[in-house]
């Protein structure tokens, strides 16, 4: 049940949060409806909100007998899968960039402009205008006329400044600092819960605790440059960023995910 009291806790990470909880990319409604109840959004407004992802291309829904299912879409889907292997794994530096650099005239500008969006949204960075550089070769994106694609045979000195000029590392940084700090203050708020009670209302506050920790880490993981740590600046808090890893797959989580389980069970079965 939504609390009107209260603001919903549902937010720019939630869907990916709850997707990748329950490592699927195709969710019953009703699951979506109550974890969105549990989290304090009512369900008009949760039907409301899975509209508008339908209507907007994240989401594409499906009969599956009773039951209307949401699968992951478009660009939405590809963000996902890339932010799933960055947890997974990062790149390791070879000695190169994947490169592409573009032409593209003032009377183009709105062509420009996507090509950007969808090789930012891939990952890429731009060091300077016409030039764009990545870890792994680009997508469908660089397809297009006045587009030229290579590598970018560079020494390891001259991968970091480039990696500096071209990703904002500054801010990622930050942005590591202040999500360790959230994670912390998540963990303390949850100390209490009681991992073996499997009732509805206890599995559901194990998947909200999830939520509270995983959602915003989901975000900021999507926004982290997936780069090599080999050309990362010497202070970059790599050791904040492990603790982070290890939280992430620590007692809460996994909590979270075994509730998530249960529940998504329940739903596929009624």
């Amino acid at each position: 049940m939504a609390h009107a009291s209260r603001p919903s806790a549902v937010g720019r990470g939630t869907l990916a949060f709850l997707y990748g909880l329950c490592e699927v990319e195709e969710l019953p409604g009703s699951y979506l409806v109550e974890v969105f109840g549990a989290l304090n959004m009512s369900a008009s407004g949760a039907r409301s909100y899975l509209a508008r992802a339908v209507a907007d291309g994240r989401l594409v829904s499906h009969r599956r007998g009773r039951q209307t299912t949401y699968a992951l879409n478009g660009t939405f889907l590809r963000r996902y899968r890339t932010i799933e292997h960055r947890f997974i794994s990062r790149p390791d530096w070879e000695g190169r960039f994947h490169i592409v650099i573009y032409d593209i005239p003032e009377t183009r500008r709105s062509e420009r402009d996507a090509l950007r969006a969808a090789a930012f949204a891939d990952g890429w960075a731009s060091p300077r205008p016409g030039v764009l550089l990545g870890m792994r070769p680009p997508g469908g994106w660089a397809e297009c006329a006045g587009c030229s694609a290579g590598r970018l045979d560079v020494d390891l000195a001259a991968a970091r400044d480039l990696a500096a000029r071209a990703w904002p590392l500054d801010e990622a940084a930050r942005q590591i600092r202040r999500l360790a700090a959230h994670l912390e203050d998540v963990k303390d708020r949850w100390r209490d819960l009681d991992a073996s009670d499997d009732s509805r209302p206890a599995l559901l506050a194990r998947v909200v605790s999830a939520h509270d920790m995983l959602s915003s880490a989901t975000y900021v993981w999507g926004t982290l440059p997936a780069l090599p740590a080999q050309i990362l600046p010497a202070d970059y808090p790599h050791d904040v960023l492990a603790r982070i890893s290890a939280e992430l797959a620590g007692p809460l989580m996994e909590s979270g995910s075994r509730a998530s389980v249960r529940l998504l069970a329940a739903h596929r079965d009624s």
